[in-house]
């Protein structure tokens, strides 16, 4: 048979277009017929390294658990990590990396707010699916953004609003005074709890003074909030200079009750400050406790020290456990975006996620296609005998934030 010049072309032509086709729905970014490729940047050196080392773990186990049972409709999860060194250009300078030059297929923020705020801008544009775990500035999730998830750590006003109640409903405080770090993080829940304790209460702060991460001696500023002669001194920081605030505070004689962040709410404070921590009082962003009997987090914290036999002290933290759980969430996302799975099939998987937890670990996820803030949630503990024990209290006001967002 003879082939013409035109049927030639023709074919060829009719070759390339299927082809075209068949590449373009073949290489969606970041995934394979084996694998999907999982960025992941927070800090790993540095002051804030417990953050980044923790959340980093606490995935990779999720990711080996859900590997093990066989993946995701036959994929394995693969994750590939940068140190953003806790810095907001670095941060950026990583999910570049991770997006244009190892070409992962969605985002994981495992940092701060800090470094998070910086790829905040960047992620929009490059409409790539991201899922901060641990960042809790508005920025990332107000205003709405179809790419943008915040998972474990709520929005940094809904700290705000629950401080306020626990303060003002629980604790029954009329005088407080407040220290806290400059850091976005730290500054973003003290400006919000300041905020709500006057619009929901009519209490305005008696002081307020500021400190550094990584700073060592806070007296100047214990000794500032002694003078105002508080109820309660909240403290908002991490766990490292939380540890040394305590113990300075009582030293200087100071009796009144102390209250912490979230990211503060770990047994590392009362590995680094002792019996000083004794009644230490604060918000647990996940389910059951660290140190819990229960059988889920038995089961947790076995396989996590399976992977880790010569940790150190204090780990596995909350990082770990919000690492965990966060992976979870997103590979039930996967699942449910079924076999056929695109960026764009994931980011609506994702806001079908209501109320899923993967066990008594974690608090129950929800998105919507109107807001995509997991969790609403959160349990404040106190030191009792060297442990944290959950506080008998049930917030009742209606969160600002979704009123905004419904409007």
């Amino acid at each position: 048979m003879t082939i013409t010049r035109r049927e030639t072309l023709g074919g060829a032509l009719a070759a390339g277009f299927t082809l075209a086709a068949g590449t373009a729905s073949a290489e969606e970014i970041g995934l394979t017929k084996d694998q999907i490729l999982i960025g992941g940047y927070g800090p790993i050196t540095g002051p804030a390294a417990y953050i980044g080392l923790g959340a980093r773990d606490g995935t990779e186990l999720a990711i080996k658990e859900i590997n093990d049972a066989g993946g995701i409709h036959g994929r394995k999860l693969k994750l590939v990590f940068e140190d953003d060194g806790f810095s907001p250009s670095k941060a950026l300078a990583s999910v570049k990396k991770l997006v244009e030059q190892d070409k992962v297929f969605m985002m994981l923020g495992l940092s701060g707010s800090n470094p998070t705020v910086g790829t905040v801008d960047y992620s929009k544009e490059a409409k790539i699916p991201s899922y901060a775990v641990l960042a809790s500035a508005p920025q990332y999730t107000h205003p709405f953004n179809r790419y943008l998830f915040r998972g474990g750590a709520t929005e940094s006003l809904r700290y705000g609003e629950l401080n306020a109640e626990y303060l003002m409903e629980f604790l029954q405080a009329k005088r407080i005074a407040m220290l806290s770090g400059t850091d976005e993080n730290a500054k973003n829940e003290g400006d919000n709890t300041e905020r709500m304790l006057e619009k929901w209460y009519g209490v305005k702060l008696l002081m307020r003074a500021e400190f550094k991460v990584g700073d060592k001696d806070f007296t100047p500023q214990l000794l500032q909030a002694k003078a105002a002669n508080p109820d309660v001194i909240i403290t908002l920081a991490q766990v490292p200079e939380v540890s040394i605030l305590l113990r300075q505070a009582r030293e200087l004689g100071i009796k009144q009750a102390i209250m912490g962040s979230p990211a503060a709410v770990d047994n590392g404070v009362i590995a680094g400050a002792g019996l000083n921590a004794e009644g230490y009082t604060g918000g647990w962003l996940s389910g059951q406790f660290l140190d819990s009997v229960h059988p889920d987090m038995v089961k947790f914290r076995e396989a996590w020290a399976k992977l880790h036999p010569d940790a150190p002290k204090g780990r596995p933290n909350l990082f770990d456990v919000l690492g965990y759980s966060e992976m979870y969430v997103v590979a039930e996302a996967m699942k449910r975006a079924g076999p056929d799975l695109t960026r764009e099939k994931l980011v609506d998987a994702l806001e079908t996620i209501e109320n899923y937890k993967i066990s008594e670990i974690a608090t129950p996820r929800t998105f919507t296609k109107w807001h995509h803030i997991g969790n609403f949630r959160m349990q404040y503990m106190v030191v009792l005998g060297q442990h944290f024990v959950p506080v008998r209290f049930d917030p009742h006001r209606e969160s600002e934030i979704l009123k905004e967002y419904k409007k």
